[in-house]
């Protein structure tokens, strides 16, 4: 997979994800794309200058600013694997995305997610957007350190979450329980819907507690990654 984007690119080679090689358009220069250069050299991962005709049989979008990198696939774990992971001093604090198919959106979710210190997230295999170069490039590199599992079945795996005395609370505007007076201290994986739609009735029933986020505008709603973040934020908040 190509990822564009030179701060995606610069996180990617922090991280413990596989960057296989960096093609830079010849004329490409600045600080950033020496930081490239450097951690690149550091990790042995080679850099190849590209002229603009080959550069742009890559395929990359204007907005790759002359850079790209080839990465291996994003990581996945097992939902097992990811119930398995330690949090020193932290309860364990999951996101599970639900039916959010725009690449756009998902990435400001995962990207939000990262910011607020979410241990791990949990993607159904349908009904979501694949991790795609938008995803990653929307999320600004956070794919390249958030845990990621996919789930053949949303429903399943939150039933095999509470299993784990973790606590489903699902973002719902007709949600019984204000987001702002819910006790956060808690195991707990939050649930987002896709915009519009919002969580299906099937997630909507296995949800322990549905919260809404109070409004007091004239606006009956906000964008599902917006949401997502000031529920995150607001379960962060609670813990520090």
């Amino acid at each position: 997979m190509y990822i564009h984007g030179r701060n995606p690119i610069i996180e990617a080679l922090r991280s413990s994800s596989r960057v296989a090689k960096i093609f830079i358009r010849f004329g490409t220069q600045g600080h950033i794309v020496e930081e490239i250069r450097r951690l690149a050299r550091n990790h042995g991962v080679p850099v190849t200058q590209l002229d603009k005709q080959k550069f742009d049989r890559l395929g990359a979008p204007r907005e790759a600013q002359g850079i790209v990198a080839l990465v291996e696939e994003i990581t996945q774990l097992s939902l097992e694997d990811m119930l398995a992971l330690r949090h020193e001093q932290d309860p364990p604090f999951l996101l599970a995305v639900d039916n959010v198919t725009d690449p756009r959106n998902l990435g400001a979710i995962l990207r939000s997610a990262e910011c607020a210190g979410v241990h791990g997230i949990i993607l159904p295999q349908r009904d979501s957007s694949p991790i795609t170069d938008v995803v990653v490039k929307t999320s600004a590199g956070a794919t390249a350190h958030l845990p990621i599992a996919r789930v053949g079945n949303l429903n399943q795996a939150m039933l095999r979450i509470k299993q784990a005395d973790i606590w489903i609370a699902g973002l719902d505007a007709e949600g019984e329980t204000d987001l702002l007076d819910f006790d956060a201290f808690r195991p707990l994986c939050l649930v987002v819907g896709s915009e519009g739609k919002g969580l299906r009735p099937i997630i909507r029933n296995s949800c322990d507690i549905l919260l809404r986020i109070p409004m007091w505008g004239k606006v009956a709603s906000l964008n599902a990654s917006v949401a997502a973040a000031i529920a995150m934020y607001e379960v962060r908040r609670k813990r520090v």
